[in-house]
């Protein structure tokens, strides 16, 4: 450590050699800004959309968190040796930069707060918002703290940022030391970053009833943690907070999800008649982001690693795979690209939660392309499965009109769903409806899915503005497109308010921890 600080001062000395340090902290806040803005998009900022195509994509959560790591490094580098750069001298151009100085003392060290509470998972409104306007705030210093520079040396900018001057073998050392401390604290940070959550051992002659209502006895005996969920469209705030509990016996584990919704949302792209046609009621899903017409929603991901950005399965961006279509909203796509799979439960309150089952699904490598498909969806897909399913009540989707599948055959089916054997194919003659009248979109062809995708066994009860949610699954499945449920398994929530994909979500991961038995 002597050794490494008396190098670092050798660099310092000499004002030419400061420009590294310049330079890396421009490089630092460049990388952040770029990265931030694009994650930011997530959360429905529409304005903000017109910045996407000079943003970045793919990957970045990591990118984000290694320049945020770098700036912390570099200001106290910043308030030790900044001062051997100054000349002295007092002209005019030096008190304008003493002023605007002031504003990156105060903006830098807020946006670093501010960005930490939200990944330590405190993200209510107020530090979402003083995250945001302190990065504005940084933004504003970029410019004036450039421009004077720009008006003074013009075109001979980058030469007198650059010089051959500036490779020495002090400022290698420094670079590279400055690299691996980054890299150190990455990876420290990373290790340490995940919720720890041990599952209630359990009897295996234990009853438990999967319905959502979580009267047994042993929910009230196991360890909980609750975590602030943040950029969901329709939340309040654009938030919601989980509560997470997990207990398991020899065969089986059990999740407890419950989270805060005040509305209690059951439509499904319902169908309605107007001018003579079946129109699909919507205001996003013409680009597969629709946040009105739609049904509430839980996921859980679940990964036998913890890295950050959803483990690695988060690609931002319009077209964050180069080989791969681009996605209709903008947002990006969910993929492993590392060769393993990731296990997805995907509750859902009008397709599934009848069925007493989620929709089990995975993020695997992205899929092929096929020619004529309207939506590709990159690595997220459903598991197979042998019999079961709901399908879209309508033959081809088309935004100005559709044709029904089924129509009902009693007055008293439920509005939410159609079940196929109370339902008859729709026949011109017999469309009778008035104007106005309203079809359920999800044609149910089955009661419950069967073979793989069957899994997941779930219930879910919505009451007094609350979700509660159970869950049941055996730790070992034996198919490839499941994770185990074991001590270090990584577990993700989000939580759907009436959307289709506006989500909410967490940067740290939940790692379970199973006593042995």
């Amino acid at each position: 450590m002597c050794v490494w600080f008396k190098d670092l001062i050798l660099v310092m000395e000499n004002p030419i050699k400061f420009k590294w340090l310049h330079l890396l902290c421009s490089l630092a806040v460049l990388v952040s800004l770029l990265t931030g803005f694009r994650i930011h998009l997530l959360n429905g900022y529409d304005t903000l959309f017109l910045l996407s195509p000079i943003l970045p994509q793919g990957q970045l959560h990591n990118w984000h968190l290694l320049a945020g790591i770098s700036i912390a490094l570099l200001i106290p580098l910043y308030l030790i040796f900044g001062r051997t750069h100054a000349n002295g001298r007092r002209s005019r151009a030096g008190r304008y930069h003493r002023n605007v100085h002031r504003l990156a003392y105060l903006f830098i060290p807020a946006t670093l707060i501010t960005g930490s509470m939200l990944w330590l998972g405190e993200s209510d409104l107020t530090w979402r918002q003083w995250h945001f306007y302190s990065v504005l705030g940084l933004l504003i210093y970029i410019l004036l703290h450039g421009y004077i520079y720009f008006l003074q040396l013009g075109k001979t900018l980058l030469s007198a940022l650059f010089s051959r001057q500036m490779l020495t073998l002090n400022a290698s050392l420094f670079i590279a030391l400055f690299g691996l401390a980054v890299t150190a604290i990455w990876a420290l940070t990373s290790n340490l970053a995940p919720h720890k959550l041990t599952a209630l051992n359990i009897n295996p002659q234990t009853h438990i009833d999967i319905d959502g209502k979580a009267l047994e006895p042993f929910w009230k005996q196991a360890p909980k943690i609750t975590l602030i969920t943040d950029g969901g469209a329709n939340f309040v705030d654009g938030q919601t907070p989980v509560s997470i509990q997990v207990a398991a016996n020899e065969t089986e584990s059990y999740f407890l999800f419950r989270w805060r919704d005040t509305t209690h949302s059951l439509e499904h792209l319902p169908l309605e008649k107007q001018q003579s046609r079946w129109w699909v009621l919507q205001q996003g899903f013409h680009r597969f982001d629709e946040q009105k017409f739609y049904e509430d929603k839980f996921a859980v991901m679940l990964s036998s690693s913890c890295g950050q950005g959803g483990d690695g399965t988060v690609h931002l961006g319009p077209k964050p795979l180069a080989d791969k279509p681009a996605n209709w909203h903008g947002k990006g796509y969910h993929a492993s690209t590392d060769g393993r799979v990731r296990d997805i439960w995907h509750w859902k309150a009008v397709r599934t939660n009848d069925m007493f089952q989620a929709d089990d699904n995975a993020f695997t490598p992205p899929l092929a392309s096929r020619s004529g498909e309207r939506r590709y969806t990159a690595g997220y897909h459903a598991d197979g499965k042998e019999s079961g399913a709901y399908v879209a009540n309508w033959s081809w989707y088309s935004k100005q009109s559709v044709e029904p599948k089924r129509l009902p055959l009693h007055e008293n089916t439920s509005k939410h769903l159609l079940a196929w054997f109370d339902s008859e194919p729709y026949q011109a003659n017999k469309d009778n409806y008035p104007e106005g009248a309203r079809l359920p979109s999800t044609l149910y062809r089955s009661n419950r899915f069967e073979g793989d995708r069957a899994d997941v066994r779930a219930r879910a009860v919505w009451h007094q503005g609350f979700w509660t949610l159970e869950l049941a699954r055996k730790h070992d499945t034996g198919s490839e497109l499941d994770v185990k449920l074991t001590t270090g398994t990584c577990v993700w929530v989000a939580a759907f308010d009436s959307a289709q994909i506006a989500h909410t979500r967490h940067q740290r991961p939940i790692k379970l921890n199973y006593l042995s038995r």
